[in-house]
């Protein structure tokens, strides 16, 4: 009996072993990069720094782009690890839990809607997503939202069971999403747990009046809390936030005006690749009797609910979409024993040759970059990226060949099952990472991270006085804050116009016009960017 619930176990273990090694890699290690990430680490460092709780705040400005659960939780991690990791990095792991709890989750819905064979299945759609790998590194609050859909997900599939409990946490889940990123995505999962009596005769019982009032009560704390506190402390701020970025993601726009409805199913065939392809399978096969049973409705409805709000919003990104590959994962867990061998096969032939070309290409890549062989080829990396000095480095390369030697020999050991093109796959996605996170960490660093670039502009800085700022991004703002603790203040504002220096960002196109006044002293990018491009001026002074 002993060995039989040890050899039951050794296929979670392994499924285990393989999120680890998928998830891990770049999470430490690196300076913030670019975009979203920067501007998270920003709001880390400013809550850290002393700014209030309830007022999301970057470079010394409330900023209330989204709820501030994410940078509070990582501000509580960067606090408790602060003897062994930087923000940043402690700052990458919180959203590295946040995506684990995401996989249990939806690990967990896949077991309640189907069997326990499907949990591992839809954790190895979920991490074998295209769109989830470089998000899922990343130090962002919808790694917080992916936890909260997830959970809620969770939370409406346990409700056929166990109802309270599972309206709890249906209810903490909405509460979640809306913490993370907003009012939105919250909306989309009440949304769902409105559908699905309506869709779904399981879910139709009289218990499921109660439970919806226990997830409502659950979930008010998570919506009514946070935006009461925001409202007492800077009532001017909580009007920004609702009707700016809370109200206003809904306003009509003519730069979008219909790409929002149509953006999402565009790039999803190569972001949620292979789920979609398997989820539309699974719907074919319950085309006719099974579009209400539990392990269709569910997932269907929170697809399509977040699907429908998003395509009415005026900021379509991929990022946001990112919920959008649980209900696709659960889908095409459920398909997975039904899909035909003829197209079994083929999706681990196509993973296995993928793969393979990717090996390839990457030691060839690498070879360039850090040996310099071939030299043709290595010319053209170096202009790509200029400054990068090379270097063999013994430990990423031994962790660059245990991923090879370990996804070759899984190909070797997997038998012909339906489960093997899944895992195949996975396991290709999680190769991947690992050759680029051992192989091209450090010139990629060199490349997203504004560290080298502040680190060289620093001393054209005044020593005394403020620096005024010109069409400066909210992450180059942060990183100025976050490296060299200097907050600039934007032109037009009252306090800028004594201000010795001024920093403006331009693009290689545009280059600035300054009055006779300014006088450049520096000027720089991050190594490889030319179109995001960076000026100091110190003010002339004038005899008079």
């Amino acid at each position: 009996m002993q060995n039989q619930r040890w050899h039951n176990a050794i296929p979670s273990l392994l499924t285990l072993l393989l999120v680890l090694a998928w998830l891990l890699p770049g999470l430490v290690g690196h300076d913030p990069w670019k975009g979203d990430e920067s501007r998270s680490i920003g709001f880390v460092d400013s809550l850290l720094s002393g700014a209030p709780a309830a007022i999301p705040t970057l470079a010394g400005e409330p900023l209330p782009v989204h709820p501030p659960l994410f940078t509070w939780v990582a501000a509580s991690a960067a606090q408790g690890l602060s003897g062994w990791l930087s923000v940043h990095d402690a700052t990458r792991l919180t959203a590295g839990m946040f995506v684990l709890l995401a996989l249990i989750f939806t690990g967990l819905t896949s077991r309640l809607l189907y069997s326990s064979e499907h949990g591992r299945l839809a954790v190895l759609v979920l991490i074998g997503s295209v769109g989830l790998l470089v998000r899922a590194h990343e130090a962002i609050p919808q790694s917080a939202l992916l936890a909260g859909f997830a959970m809620a997900g969770f939370g409406f599939a346990l409700n056929l069971r166990r109802p309270f409990i599972g309206a709890v946490l249906a209810g903490t889940g909405i509460g979640m999403a809306f913490m993370s990123v907003g009012a939105l995505e919250a909306l989309a999962l009440l949304l769902t747990a409105l559908l699905l009596p309506v869709m779904a005769p399981a879910w139709r019982r009289r218990v499921n009046l109660a439970a919806a009032l226990v997830m409502v009560v659950s979930a008010l704390p998570w919506l009514l809390i946070w935006p009461w506190m925001l409202y007492q402390q800077a009532p001017g701020v909580f009007a920004e936030w609702w009707h700016v970025d809370t109200l206003g993601r809904f306003a009509p726009s003519i730069a979008h005006a219909g790409r929002g409805t149509l953006y999402y199913l565009t790039f999803l065939p190569w972001f949620s690749w292979p789920a979609w392809p398997l989820a539309l399978w699974a719907l074919w096969k319950a085309r006719r009797h099974g579009l209400t049973e539990p392990g269709i409705a569910l997932p269907l409805l929170m697809f399509l609910s977040l699907l429908a709000l998003l395509s009415l919003t005026n900021d379509p990104r991929e990022v946001h979409g990112l919920p959008l590959l649980l209900p696709l994962a659960l889908l095409a867990a459920g398909s997975t024993y039904t899909l035909r061998r003829g197209a079994a096969n083929a999706l681990y032939w196509f993973a296995m040759m993928t793969f393979l070309v990717v090996i390839a290409a990457a030691w060839v890549y690498w070879s360039a970059f850090d040996v310099g062989i071939p030299a043709r080829l290595a010319a053209h990396m170096h202009k790509i990226q200029p400054g990068y000095a090379g270097e063999f480095r013994p430990l990423m390369v031994a962790l660059a060949l245990a991923y090879c030697f370990a996804w070759l020999t899984l190909l070797l050991l997997l038998k012909r099952t339906p489960q093997r093109p899944l895992i195949a796959w996975a396991a290709g996605i999680t190769l991947t990472w690992g050759l680029a996170a051992s192989l091209f960490m450090y010139p990629v660093n060199a490349r997203m991270s504004y560290h080298s670039m502040i680190t060289s502009m620093e001393p054209a800085l005044p020593s005394r006085g403020c620096v005024a700022s010109q069409n400066l991004n909210e992450a180059m703002r942060a990183m100025l804050d976050y490296w060299i603790d200097l907050r600039t203040l934007p032109v037009g504002s009252a306090s800028q116009s004594h201000c010795p220096a001024l920093l403006v960002q331009y693009d290689e196109n545009s280059p600035p016009e300054l009055h006779a006044d300014w006088r450049e002293v520096w000027e720089g990018n991050r190594p490889g960017n030319r179109s995001e491009r960076f000026a100091l001026y110190r003010r002339v002074r004038t005899k008079h």
